[in-house]
């Protein structure tokens, strides 16, 4: 229901669920807040939303309540500037910065703080206080990071958040009046694995990431750009920071029906592997001798004119890279490398995809029943374990509102833990098991659980989680389509391994035991993948080959073992398409702009081949080229041409409006400005000029008039592109088969990139 409001005199339409807060905020209105969050809702305890509501047209002298905490009435009559309310809203600020340590200069928050956009729209400049300070000890916790807790303003945002949204125990506020502590009962690493976001959500500088912080740029010195998380197959939505054409941070990127405000901490923190010791930054040999990039695209040149070629694809790299191979070695040359069980997992996956539409996180959070049969979400797709978190906590909040039992009443805690059918049918115990109804260790094979069906018909938003063997993935696939014709809307979530399985999926799904079978006395050309991780297989591929080239960014045991190691780009130097578990494509955007940059894979492969003549001349100039050529030999991968905008025209500025140093970034090499680097093949510009924000299609930097920091988001709003393989309505099937699964030695939650990322090898715990 659309309402219309009276604010200072000026109409605005509102939703009817929404509170005035909201209201004011979608209307670009400033009214500062602290505790409240769009993901998180209000508490009404910060008192700095203050405005004065009036209550009917005779009312002149109004009343002050808190925006957040103020459900929207027909006709209803408000003033945000009132005296009153904005004298209040100044004394709050006041009274928060009284013991606040004024450490802007050091903080690494300044500069997009919450607390200092919210200090000026206030108006606020004199403080009288001059009683000593509170001072609190700083706790280590952990290598993910840095505590500074005389910065705290006393929100409650990061216990609501780690305790509410991410099921956290070892985190906790702890005090009384005026000397709250939020922070655990001891040191330590905190355990939660979406610890990461207490960055974000909390609007000072009391929680710091701490790898950023030692390789420490000002936001307004860093280049933005619009990515997505390489780390598994949910494809989070991520702002990849550079400066200086070197890898800052992650931050997330708000996407409604994906990751909405949260990543986890493989996704935060695991692409440190960009800075890592074992980057491949230059081509090398097994002898160790090294190769500028020109001089290794003649060495892949004169592999490429060999004719006993085959090629081994990688789901962490791009289906431009993978589709490039797959041409210049021929489709019968080309094997997708997976072994025999992710094989027979992703054929399921595409078949299950082509005619059942799969949920979004988005409708994964509005379940009302849930069941996980197979591999445990929170090891392989833990975004996802979120939203069924989140599930189930959303349905426990309405159950107790629906009782008026407080928050607070903890006789009730345990009754109201998960108020949906939550039905858990896994190998191991996990994590979601703290919100599960029920939890059976056991397989699929042995039937589903008992009860599970009822309470799935019971429902109105069921919804079905799968991954694992084939058979499990079938099953799963089978009892969706039982429940939607008996009526009932039932959504389907399937879980792939890696960042690119489904796209590479798609191109085949032939075997490394194939590849090798195929590799005797073979030149083989391998893509991002370190074959050596099924060391059988990989040893004796390694073993037989005539020769073996490898295309990658990391220095993997599989490229120390090669003939050949060929440096090309990153996920973060590069531009590219990945396939998510949804079979959403998305594209991602090259951030970094080094000096001596590598190619991107296919860009080399690309060079190699028409230098070699394996390619015609002119052919994928340009990276829509090659989307063009994907399109034309696999339709089902030709939305990936529409996953962004195109390019040319005023382009979107990575850099922000308040750039600054460039010439001193430089200045130890030259004292005259360099030309900003050039790269046709991106819709975003690479300079500080561009379309104001408000008409960027993709708007890289997050800002708004006066705001600053991430909380921009809520006065920004941001498109994103929603492509999909395949159609909504896609034509049903009677059944899925259920065929015999091969054995299972996955290591689940084992990602590779991560694994090279300092600050992820700091916290993995010993076997």
């Amino acid at each position: 229901m659309t309402l219309k409001l009276l604010i200072d005199n000026e109409m605005i339409s509102a939703q009817g669920d929404e509170n005035l807060l909201t209201a004011c905020l979608s209307a670009k209105l400033d009214v500062p807040y602290f505790c409240w969050h769009p993901a998180m809702g209000s508490v009404g305890s910060c008192r700095q939303c203050a405005v004065k509501i009036f209550r009917g047209p005779a009312d002149a002298t109004g009343q002050i309540v808190m925006a957040c905490m103020t459900r929207l009435a027909p006709g209803m009559r408000v003033s945000i500037n009132d005296p009153e309310a904005t004298k209040f809203r100044e004394a709050v600020v006041e009274t928060v910065l009284t013991s606040h340590p004024h450490d802007c200069p050091v903080c690494e928050v300044a500069g997009e703080c919450h607390l200092q956009d919210m200090t000026v729209l206030t108006g606020h400049a004199t403080r009288r206080a001059r009683h000593p300070k509170r001072t609190h000890r700083n706790q280590n916790l952990g290598p993910f990071i840095r505590h500074e807790m005389n910065r705290c303003i006393g929100c409650y945002r990061c216990v609501r958040f780690y305790r509410d949204t991410a099921g956290g125990e070892d985190f906790g506020v702890f005090g009384a009046a005026q000397n709250i502590y939020f922070g655990r009962a001891g040191d330590g690493a905190l355990e939660s694995n979406f610890a990461g976001n207490l960055v974000e959500v909390c609007p000072t500088g009391v929680f710091v990431d701490k790898p950023f912080s030692q390789n420490f740029r000002r936001k307004w010195d860093m280049r933005a750009t619009p990515s997505v998380c390489p780390h598994c197959a949910v494809g989070c939505n991520i702002t990849v920071n550079e400066r200086g054409g070197e890898f800052r941070r992650v931050t997330n990127r708000f996407n409604a029906t994906l990751n909405g405000y949260f990543l986890c901490d493989r996704g935060r923190f695991g692409t440190g592997f960009l800075n890592s010791k074992e980057r491949l930054r230059l081509s090398r040999d097994r002898a160790g001798n090294t190769y500028s990039h020109a001089a290794a695209r003649d060495k892949l040149t004169a592999v490429l004119r060999e004719d006993d070629l085959i090629g081994i694809g990688s789901p962490r790299a791009s289906v431009e890279a993978n589709f490039a191979l797959r041409e210049l070695v021929g489709e019968a040359n080309f094997y997708a490398g997976f072994s025999e069980f992710e094989s027979a997992m992703l054929t399921a996956v595409l078949d299950i995809m082509r005619h059942i539409h799969l949920a979004t996180l988005a409708e994964v959070e509005q379940a009302d029943a849930v069941l996980i049969l197979g591999d445990d979400p929170a090891l392989v797709a833990p975004r996802l374990a979120l939203a069924l978190h989140q599930a189930a906590t959303r349905a426990a909040a309405a159950w107790r509102a629906a009782r008026d039992i407080p928050e607070w009443d903890a006789g009730a805690a345990a009754e109201c833990t998960a108020r949906i059918p939550f039905i858990i049918a896994t190998t191991k115990p996990g994590w979601l098991d703290r919100v599960a109804t029920q939890t059976i260790r056991t397989g699929v094979a042995e039937g589903l659980p008992p009860g599970a069906e009822a309470a799935l018909r019971a429902a109105k938003r069921p919804l079905v989680v799968a991954g694992g063997d084939a058979a499990t993935l079938a099953s799963a696939a089978n009892l969706a389509l039982a429940l939607r014709r008996a009526g009932v809307a039932a959504q389907l979530a399937l879980l792939a391994p890696e960042a690119n399985s489904v796209g590479l999926g798609l191109l085949n799904t032939r075997t490394l035991a194939q590849a090798q079978s195929a590799a005797a006395a073979r030149h083989v050309l391998v893509l991002e993948r370190d074959v050596l991780r099924e060391p059988a297989t990989g040893t004796a591929l390694l073993a037989s080959a005539r020769s073996v080239t490898v295309l990658d960014h990391i220095l993997t045991p599989t490229a120390r073992a090669a003939d050949l190691a060929l440096s090309s780009a990153s996920f973060a130097e590069s531009d590219g398409t990945f396939i998510n578990q949804e079979g959403r494509a998305q594209r991602y955007f090259k951030a970094i702009f080094g000096e001596n940059d590598p190619p991107p894979a296919w860009a080399l492969l690309r060079d190699a081949g028409l230098a070699a003549g394996r390619l015609a001349n002119g052919q994928w100039e340009t990276h829509a080229d090659l989307l063009a050529a994907i399109a034309t030999a696999l339709p089902d991968l030709a939305p990936c041409a529409l996953a962004s905008p195109p390019v040319g025209g005023a382009r979107p500025a990575t850099l922000p409006h308040r750039h600054s140093g460039r010439t001193a970034a430089h200045a130890h090499l030259d004292v005259r400005e360099p030309a900003p680097p050039k790269h046709a093949d991106s819709p975003l510009g690479t300079t500080m000029e561009g379309p104001p924000i408000h008409q960027q299609h993709l708007a890289p930097v997050l800002w708004s008039p006066g705001w600053n920091s991430g909380q921009a988001i809520n006065k920004q709003a941001l498109a994103v592109e929603e492509v999909f393989l395949f159609e909504p309505s896609r034509p049903p099937l009677k059944r899925f088969e259920c065929p015999t699964a091969p054995p299972d030695d996955r290591d689940l939650g084992a990602e590779e990139l991560s694994n090279y990322a300092p600050a992820i090898i700091a916290r993995r715990q010993a076997p």
